[in-house]
């Protein structure tokens, strides 16, 4: 799994059924470049030849570290790319990944291009991983409803209701328009812990029209980052690099509570690169009156659970089961989904 952050290739090796049973066998992790981030940054379709590239290397360099260190035979391997554009509004998207490189070179099946079918079938192709999500719930035994929020560079959650149902949708901004801020201000990538937001104050105005603005352009189940990233800047780049990011701070965390106050829930498990950003987390919590938890106090890796997604999906995949819902991409019928590359 390579997110929209675009900071580095998470992998994980799991044993599954496809259902309930999900043992975590091993992980890696490889980071792209200072100048590999840059020029992915720059412009992807000038810069394509180049960024297709890396892309490939990195997974496979993430792969190969697993099978390295690990001796079991694998099944499959289920790569989910890097999101280059994400429009549900005029349903299509685009996750790269030279799939069939990959399947080539490992001789082992792969699976790629998970939200294809979704799409193409009337859903949005987002959420995938909410299924996951609720199996890992369910088998942690956390008093429902719980839930698991994802901050990556776009926020987005799994609700598990009392009844087991299960909800999945993006919330609106993540760690993109922090990271994006400090890159235009100091030529950073992010905000580490959120030291410096920590500091600033939060502009009430600016946070207001951010969120009219928001609110009237983002009203789908997915998103697309650039154009969010877009939106949340489009005011805020007038403040201190410090109240800029104090006031986004303070946005995200009012964006998730106000989308999941009508769950009531008991449990929240947040879980992406988000969960390390303190000056959020405690935002968050502030705002909130029920319990909530990093991956890490339940005893999951939070680094590498989109990647874990991935594999059980695959599973899925192989099998024919359902991984996306009505409830979770707006899809009309349940359906399953991915393309198989197995030509080795």
């Amino acid at each position: 799994m390579s997110g929209t952050s675009f900071d580095g290739v998470d992998a994980a090796l799991i044993k599954t059924n496809g259902r309930n049973f999900i043992e975590l066998i091993d992980t890696s992790y490889v980071e792209y470049s200072a100048k590999e981030k840059c020029l992915y940054n720059n412009s992807i379709i000038k810069n394509y030849k180049k960024i297709t590239n890396i892309i490939n290397d990195k997974h496979i360099a993430a792969i190969k570290i697993l099978l390295t260190n690990n001796s079991h035979e694998i099944d499959v391997i289920g790569v989910h790319g890097q999101t280059f554009f994400h429009k549900p509004n005029k349903r299509w998207t685009w996750q790269y990944i030279n799939a069939e490189l990959i399947a080539r070179y490992f001789k082992v099946k792969v699976i790629s291009d998970f939200r294809l079918k979704d799409v193409n079938t009337g859903g949005e192709g987002a959420p995938l991983v909410p299924i996951f999500h609720k199996k890992l719930i369910l088998n942690s035994k956390l008093e429902l409803p719980a839930a698991v929020l994802n901050i990556g560079g776009i926020s987005n959650i799994t609700v598990v209701k009392v009844n087991k149902e299960l909800i999945g949708f993006d919330i609106g901004p993540g760690n993109g328009p922090l990271d994006k801020l400090v890159e235009k201000k100091l030529k950073l990538s992010m905000d580490k812990g959120g030291q410096l937001a920590r500091t600033g104050l939060v502009n009430k105005n600016i946070k207001q029209k951010t969120l009219n603005l928001l609110n009237k352009k983002m009203n789908s189940k997915s998103f697309d980052r650039a154009e969010l990233d877009e939106y949340c800047l489009k005011y805020l780049t007038s403040l201190s690099t410090a109240d800029g990011l104090a006031t986004l701070v303070d946005l995200i965390a009012d964006f998730i509570e106000k989308k999941i106050k009508k769950y009531n829930i008991k449990n929240m498990i947040i879980t992406g690169g988000g969960r390390k950003n303190n000056t959020l987390f405690s935002a968050i919590e502030n705002k909130i009156e029920y319990k909530l938890f990093t991956a890490e106090n339940i005893d999951w890796d939070g680094d590498s659970i989109e990647a874990q997604a991935f594999a059980y999906l695959a599973i899925r995949s192989l099998k024919g089961m359902p991984y996306t819902y009505k409830s979770t991409t707006g899809v009309k019928k349940s359906c399953s989904g991915g393309v198989l590359h197995n030509n080795f």
